[in-house]
C-alpha cells in the first residue's frame, strides 16, 4: 500500500499543477489579475474652440482658428500631462512687431493680457491650470513693446474657449 501510495502522489501532483496553470492561462483570469492589479487612468484630450465664429478653422492639431486678417488661435486641454497649451501666431508682416495675447481663466474676473515679439508658431503652457473654463484670443501690432500708445493691431483672432475640468 505506501507503493501505491507513492505512484499516486506524483501524479496527482502532476495533474494539480496542470490544473493551476490551465486556470493561470484562461483569458477572464488574466483579465481578471491584470484589472485588479493595474488599473488604467482615465486620459482626456479636450482642443479649444470658437463656440461663436463659423467657418473660421483652418485646419492642424490641434485645430487652429482665425479671422481673414488676425493671428490664428488654437488650444488643447491635456488631462494626462496636466497641461493646458495655447498655440498662436501665423501672421507675418513687417509692419507688426509683436503680438498681444489675452485670456480670461476660471476664477478671474478680467481679461489679463501679455505681448511677446513677433515669431512663427508660438506656444503658451500653464502646468496644473485651474479647472473650467478658459477663453483666448489673439491679435498683432504694430508698434514695438517698449512703446505705450498709438498701437495699429489687426481684429482679433476668433475667442477660443478650452475646458480643463473632467467630464
Amino acid at each position: 500500500m505506501n507503493i501505491l501510495v507513492r505512484r499516486r502522489t506524483p501524479a496527482l501532483l502532476c495533474t494539480a499543477l496542470m490544473m493551476a496553470t490551465g486556470l493561470a492561462l484562461a483569458p477572464g483570469a488574466a483579465a481578471a489579475q491584470t484589472s485588479a492589479t493595474a488599473p488604467q487612468r482615465q486620459c482626456t484630450v479636450r482642443d479649444g474652440y470658437p463656440p461663436e465664429e463659423r467657418n473660421t478653422g483652418v485646419g492642424g492639431t490641434p485645430t487652429k482658428y482665425k479671422h481673414t486678417r488676425s493671428p490664428y488661435i488654437g488650444g488643447r486641454y491635456d488631462r494626462c500631462a496636466n497641461t493646458l497649451k495655447l498655440y498662436y501666431g501665423g501672421y507675418s508682416s513687417p509692419q507688426f512687431a509683436y503680438y498681444e495675447v489675452s485670456y480670461a481663466h476660471p476664477t478671474g474676473r478680467d481679461w489679463v493680457s501679455w505681448q511677446v515679439r513677433m515669431g512663427p508658431d508660438r506656444v503658451a503652457t500653464w502646468n496644473n491650470p485651474e479647472i473650467g473654463s478658459w477663453n483666448f484670443k489673439v491679435r498683432a501690432c504694430a508698434q514695438s513693446i517698449d512703446e505705450g500708445q498709438g498701437r495699429n493691431c489687426t481684429g482679433w483672432s476668433p475667442q477660443l474657449f478650452v475646458y480643463t475640468g473632467s467630464g
